[in-house]
């Protein structure tokens, strides 16, 4: 897709948002790769919902620099998370990372080019490589795309599984379909892929969806390969809460989503290893994707915005 406007951003204010949660000084590399771009008219917002004052104390120091906003929080949540930085940024873009991983110097003005290119692109995702580790003892996750790639519907979702360690979303757009669900998302009820969701979402509420690989962020979250098996356990378990929601709903065109995750992801991925006479990985994918499934189908849906109705006082 050709390319309509200067990359920079120059015209509308973006905000960055990074969420945190007892992370103590992990936030600062973060910030300090996104203040350092020297992009001018951004805002940094830092949603904190730490328990302890270790990382307001760590981020102190960048309360000298206009472009940043420290907001504390005493909700809990991924999406919460999401959406409280939602509801607080002025800008028109927002883009997210998390707080373990550094900005490539040209992602703010990269991200922002991709929303120029077409208004109908509501959200954008890029590359997110891992930082240097042993492979011997464990792994990063990470999301590694060769091309772009326009996501117009739900069968092209199926060539395109961005992460929100690197995502941007259209302000407007995110808040007339309700914002994050909250209910997904580490320390949640269903703790991930909210932003698998409001990608999902989106496209059903007809938008578009960007993924460029000419940007990226460094993610520095190692687990070794049994930490690995509990957020494979969450993982599957927030997308199979996620992505059971549209059908509940009777959005049966996105049953070809919902079988491509669990059938060929889920369950053929994770076999195909062992076919390959490799080490196995993922073989309980299928089991916790159901497991979300049968969880999810207790909690009842707003089929308007796709948001799972709230189950607690917290929201």
């Amino acid at each position: 897709m050709d390319q309509k406007s200067d990359p920079s951003p120059t015209s509308t204010k973006l905000s960055v948002v990074v969420c945190t949660r007892n992370r103590g000084e992990r936030p600062v590399a973060t910030l300090s790769s996104i203040l350092e771009t020297g992009e001018g008219n951004i805002e940094v917002i830092l949603i904190d919902q730490s328990t302890d004052g270790v990382t307001r104390q760590a981020v102190a120091g960048f309360s000298q620099d206009p472009r940043f906003r420290y907001i504390p929080s005493q909700e809990v949540g991924t999406g919460r998370a999401r959406n409280h930085g939602l509801r607080e940024a002025k800008g028109d873009f927002i883009l997210y990372t998390d707080d373990d991983c550094v900005i490539a110097p040209n992602w703010i003005a990269t991200m922002h080019a991709c929303f120029n290119q077409h208004p109908n692109i509501c959200m954008v995702f890029s590359n997110v490589l891992p930082a240097p580790y042993d492979r011997s003892s464990g792994f990063i996750p990470d999301y590694i795309r060769k091309d772009d790639i326009l996501v117009r519907n739900l069968r092209d979702k199926c060539r395109a599984r961005g992460i929100g360690a690197s995502m941007a979303v259209r302000r407007e757009k995110a808040l007339s379909i309700g914002g994050f669900d909250n209910l997904l998302g580490p320390g949640t009820n269903f703790p991930d892929c909210e932003d698998g969701d409001m990608a999902v979402r989106t496209l059903i509420h007809s938008g578009w969806i960007f993924e460029t690989c000419k940007t990226h962020v460094i993610h520095d979250g190692f687990r070794t390969w049994e930490q690995g098996k509990e957020l494979g356990k969450r993982n599957w378990t927030g997308i199979g809460a996620a992505y059971s929601k549209p059908l509940r709903c009777g959005q049966w065109r996105f049953l070809i989503v919902f079988l491509y995750e669990s059938v060929v992801i889920a369950f053929l991925k994770p076999l195909s290893r062992l076919f390959n006479r490799k080490k196995p990985q993922g073989l309980y994918s299928i089991v916790h994707f159901l497991n979300g499934v049968y969880k999810g189908s207790k909690v009842p849906i707003d089929c308007q915005t796709g948001r799972y109705h709230p189950i607690d006082n917290r929201e």
